[in-house]
């Protein structure tokens, strides 16, 4: 899995399942695929490019209601990245800490 897609599935399933991107997370690490810290990262650079370019279509924008749900999905996917860069994920290995 390419870094981009990882990060792409986290910050999906972090919208929808939360405990899924923990699955995923450990999944991914226990792969040997990715570090810890990587996959986080890749979510926070997936969410944030998505949300810059949703606010760039405002520009755009054929009214201003238009407008208006297209800042309102911009501010979803900032808050998105926010979270994802500011969470404390389980640890992803094998086993953690709190496990034993």
């Amino acid at each position: 899995m390419e870094p981009a897609s990882a990060g792409e599935d986290i910050a999906t399933r972090r919208r929808h399942d939360p405990e899924q991107v923990v699955a995923l997370v450990r999944e991914l690490v226990t792969s040997g695929e990715f570090t810890e810290n990587e996959v986080p990262d890749d979510a926070v650079d997936s969410a944030v490019p998505t949300g810059l370019l949703t606010l760039q279509e405002v520009r755009t924008a054929s009214d201003p209601s238009a407008a208006a749900e297209l800042c309102l999905s911009t501010a979803r996917h900032i808050a998105l990245a926010t979270t994802l860069a500011s969470a404390n994920l389980p640890c992803p290995r094998l086993t953690c800490a709190s496990d034993r």
